[in-house]
């Protein structure tokens, strides 16, 4: 077991970095403007715009990225083997934590899945933690299956990684959010990915998930959650619906936007539910138009990518699988809310990942960046690339003898 390593810090990938804080400088700019007091046009010094920002929000998320930059400190300075005999107890402790929210917990949003720390004036929410400890588990498995067998073959294995992530999924439905349960199962479908999971597998799975949705909107879904469906689907039905109120936002913004700290913007009064957390790309869009939300998902793509590329030089299979779980919750969540924000997704209150306010997902988020520049920092080098299929076939090989 390796302890943390002398320059380990001169190894930082600073793409990924630069990405983020550019994502989180942004996010910053927007909540401001977002959550200001409408604007009259009548200000006329740089006092009378100060007066009219809600500056306790911004504040408040600038600590949540300092928090989140410790966390992802903490993560990147040990080699991340060292994660493999600790994954059962992370695991345990989130359900732990999963279980007594749900008698302990909060309502928010009509959701029991908060602790509210009074005395600090903060809320922590398991279930966002609960992510990096499914990561770090499934990538143990599928990992292991892979140095013994080449890939993931073994339906022991692979049953292992499903109840792994349908318990801890069960109990987040039961909260209710659902949203957050399909982040869980885009964190295995992306770690099986890696896995190479071979296709009867993958059919089996298309095939169970088209049988249980119906059953799950048909006897699992409540009243609130089938509106939302309908929402969704006939927009056109309920002008006031939050899918016909942000896509009226986001279609004011045209193609250059209003621009951000303008005059009575629909976000600024409060025409969007939720404008700072769930709908907050309603608020981007009408700031900065179609351009402007353009180039924001392509700065999320630049950075899926740069994490595809860390995790094909990884050194060892459990690095791989570790940043595409991390990559899986990132896709996961900007995949869900633009698509809830333009009408293409149902409604299921994901935030959007270094922008939305929040303290537990920022957390969550740069705890992903800490694991994937752990990895970085110590993947194969171009003096000695990772030669993949010397590799299988050594794995071959001793799986045989």
């Amino acid at each position: 077991m390796r302890h943390a390593e002398k320059n380990v810090f001169a190894r930082i990938d600073w793409i990924t970095m630069i990405i983020v804080v550019a994502l989180v400088a942004f996010g910053l700019i927007s909540l401001t403007s977002i959550m200001a007091t409408p604007f009259t046009g009548e200000e006329s010094s740089i006092n009378d715009y100060i007066d009219k920002l809600n500056l306790e929000y911004i504040e408040r998320q600038a600590q949540n990225f300092l928090i989140g930059l410790a966390a992802m400190i903490v993560f990147m300075v040990f080699d991340y083997e060292v994660l493999k005999p600790l994954s059962w107890w992370g695991y345990a402790g989130c359900l732990a934590f999963l279980l007594l929210v749900l008698g302990a917990g909060k309502i928010r949003g009509g959701t029991q899945g908060w602790f509210v720390l009074d005395t600090i004036n903060r809320a922590f929410q398991p279930s966002e933690i609960t992510k990096i400890a499914i990561i770090i588990m499934l990538s143990k498995i599928v990992s292991s299956a892979m140095d013994k067998d080449g890939y993931l073959k073994r339906f022991r294995d692979i049953l292992i990684c499903v109840a792994l992530t349908s318990l801890p999924a069960g109990l987040v439905i039961w909260q209710p959010d659902m949203g957050t349960a399909i982040v869980y199962i885009v964190i295995m479908v992306f770690i099986f990915f890696v896995g190479r999971i071979r296709w009867p597998w993958i059919f089996t799975g298309i095939a169970v998930v088209a049988v249980a949705v119906p059953l799950i909107y048909l006897y699992a879904f409540k009243d609130y959650q089938l509106d939302r469906i309908t929402d969704f689907l006939q927009p056109q039905l309920d002008s006031d619906s939050d899918v016909a109120l942000t896509l009226t936002a986001i279609g004011s913004g045209q193609l250059w936007g209003k621009g951000f700290f303008n005059e009575a913007t629909l976000a600024q009064m409060r025409w969007i539910r939720a404008r700072h957390t769930d709908y907050i790309f309603a608020g981007i869009g009408e700031g900065v138009g179609f351009i402007g939300g353009s180039a924001l998902i392509v700065t999320y793509l630049l950075l899926c990518l740069r994490w595809i590329r860390v995790s094909y030089t990884s050194k060892d299979n459990f690095g791989s699988c570790i940043t595409m779980g991390c990559l899986g919750v990132l896709v996961a969540h900007i995949f869900e809310n633009i698509g809830m924000n333009i009408g293409l997704m149902p409604v299921t209150g994901i935030p959007l990942p270094f922008i939305s306010y929040g303290g537990s997902n920022m957390l969550t988020n740069m705890m992903c960046v800490g694991l994937v520049q752990n990895v970085w920092m110590r993947h194969y080098t171009d003096k000695h690339t990772r030669d993949w299929n010397s590799l299988r076939y050594d794995r071959k090989k001793r799986s045989l003898a």
